[in-house]
Formats: structure tokens, sequence, C-alpha cells
């Protein structure tokens, strides 16, 4: 599979379900990394788009197909992957998400420069629809984040951004079936705790924003964070740092806003406003706008691109610009994985 033996086999893992369009950008992004051998796992969780018709159009023997004829959620998904992947190192991405063509050559030099490092993460930019760009993601800086991740998730990108060795990701035990919205952050978060990270400070990774995201399912998230967090408590006890509540707060009102629930959205920032140390009055005005503007997040979201700085915006919509080309619409998918 690798074209020269010299370079390292990536392994790839991308779960799916009737996304066909979004996947096929997805893999363009993918298959066109540079100056990596490459292998691509993509795990069918029971499609009837012709998603399996459209890989196999593409003609790259480098893509493997893994169908589950019924669906065993995202988790199960991607650790079917891991069970096939044959190379040193694993990446993963959702299939709706894309990368810059020198996403996985950027991390495996990071980890290079830095050989404490099991894994690596890169820095993103959220993109929507029409890969119009949004607010950027930075990353930490390389070394011992697992203290960071046991409050809150730093590695950017969702479940796209990380690059890891195979065996560590095995180690771990893959990626933990009882959460789906945040699986990811509980995989890192256990990466973290067995070693430093190496950090790519530069936008490889496009996190798109829109309604069939598993971001939107607020409820389920919370639900999930309420395990996630008893399942850290020790190793929070034993490294004496503490949840920041506050930010959990305008995390999940933010993304209320986002599934156009105002009134689920309102009560985050009220409470929130009641919080100790929170800045009451920006709750307030967000509580109040929230419930009277139903645009008020996705007009903050679009203008978080301010935040880009010139060297990201550059660079992101030099590789972005190319997706345009080569998929100049994608339709919204019909629903959640």
């Amino acid at each position: 599979m690798a074209p020269d033996g010299a370079l390292p086999l990536v392994t790839v893992v991308i779960p799916t379900r009737n996304r066909r369009e979004l996947l096929l950008r997805t893999l363009h992004g993918v298959r066109g990394q540079r100056g990596v051998g490459l292998e691509v796992v993509v795990v069918d969780e029971a499609s009837s788009d012709g998603t399996a018709a459209a890989i196999a159009a593409l003609g790259d023997p480098r893509i493997s197909v893994l169908r589950h004829d019924v669906p065993q959620g995202v988790a199960r998904a991607r650790n079917a992957g891991i069970r096939a992947a044959r190379g040193q190192w694993l990446a993963f991405t959702d299939d709706d998400d894309v990368w810059s063509p020198n996403k996985l050559s950027a991390q495996l030099a990071s980890l290079r420069t830095f050989p404490e490092a099991r894994w690596a993460c890169s820095g993103a930019v959220w993109v929507f629809d029409g890969l119009r760009l949004g607010r950027p993601e930075p990353v930490p800086p390389s070394g011992d984040i697992a203290a960071g991740m046991l409050t809150g998730n730093l590695v950017p990108g969702g479940a796209s951004g990380v690059l890891a060795q195979s065996e560590l990701v095995r180690d771990v035990g893959g990626f933990d079936p009882a959460f789906s919205t945040l699986a990811d952050w509980d995989l890192w978060t256990r990466l973290a705790l067995r070693s430093p990270v190496a950090t790519v400070d530069r936008p490889h990774v496009g996190y798109y924003i829109h309604p069939g995201s598993m971001a939107h399912d607020v409820a389920r998230g919370q639900r999930e964070l309420e395990v996630l967090l008893d399942k850290f408590a020790e190793d929070r006890r034993l490294r004496s740092v503490v949840v920041n509540g506050t930010e959990l707060l305008w995390y999940f009102g933010a993304w209320y806003l986002r599934q156009g629930d105002r009134s689920s959205a309102t009560l985050a920032h009220l409470r929130l406003a009641r919080s100790p140390g929170a800045p009451r009055a920006r709750a307030l005005v967000a509580a109040v706008g929230g419930a009277a503007w139903p645009g008020a997040q996705h007009f903050r979201d679009r203008r978080g691109a301010r935040r880009l700085s010139p060297e990201w915006r550059a660079e992101a919509e030099a590789w972005l610009a190319e997706l345009r080309m080569c998929h100049p619409a994608q339709a919204t998918p019909p629903g959640k994985r």
C-alpha cells in the first residue's frame, strides 16, 4: 500500500451512513494527502443512498469498505475500522469534515520533532455550507495535556483532527461504545493520560457545522457528559483539577441555539447568569438575545471568522478553494448518524 517503504503507513478510518456526497468530499481531502503511504477504511453503517457504488466508482485500491447491515453506532463503527487497520498510525475523520492536503504529513513531522509523543493533533477552522470559513480552533502547546483534557476537550476538529500510534489506540481500548457525541473527547483523554501530544498550530481540518451533525443533539451530549465526568472523577482527584461548569454551560447554550431549541438555550444561559464567577451581564444578554432572535447564534458563528489571523485565513482558503471547485454543491445530510 505504501509507494515508498520509507514512508509510514497511515490508516484513515471513516464511519458513514447515508451521506454519500459529503463522504465523497471528505474522501477527496483524504485521498489527496501528500507524502504519506495511505490506506482508507470506510465503515458503512447500513447506507441506502448508493454509498458503496460511489466509492467503487472512485477506483482507488487504497480504499476498503466494511459494511454493517445493522447500524452499530459511531464508536463501534470506528472500532471496526481500527481492528481492520494495518497502518502503524491511525487517523480518524467524520464523513462530513475536510482536510488540507498536508494534514497527515505535518502531524508526522511534528511527531518526529517530539519523539516522546505518540499522538498528534492539528488546528481546525469551522466551515459552513459552501465551505465558508468560520472561527478558528487553535491547538494547545505540545506536551502533557492530560489535566486540561480532564476538564474540557482541548483537541480541535472533533473526531477529525487526531493522528495516533495504532498500538496506543488499541492499548487504551479504542472508542467507548457508551459514548457517541463525546466519544472523541473520551478517547483523546485516555490518549493524553498515556502520552504527551505533538501539536500542529496550522488550520489543517475543516470542521463542518450543519444541522445534521451529531453535535446538534445537545440533550444526548449532556447525558453523555455526566457519564464522562463520572468516568474520569478519580483521575481529576489525583491531579487536583476541577471541571469548569461555566464553560460547559456556554458550550451547551450555544449548541441549543444552533439546534433551534431557544427555550433550552435560555435556561442554560440563565443558569450561567446565576453561577458564581460567571459574567452575569453577558449571560443575561445571551439569554434574552437567544429567546428573541432565532438567528442569534448563527450570526455569532459567522462573526467568528473575524478571529482568524490573516495567515490562517489565507492558508485555509487556499486548500478550501480547491475543494469548492471539485465539490461545488453539497446537500445538507438528512439526519444524524
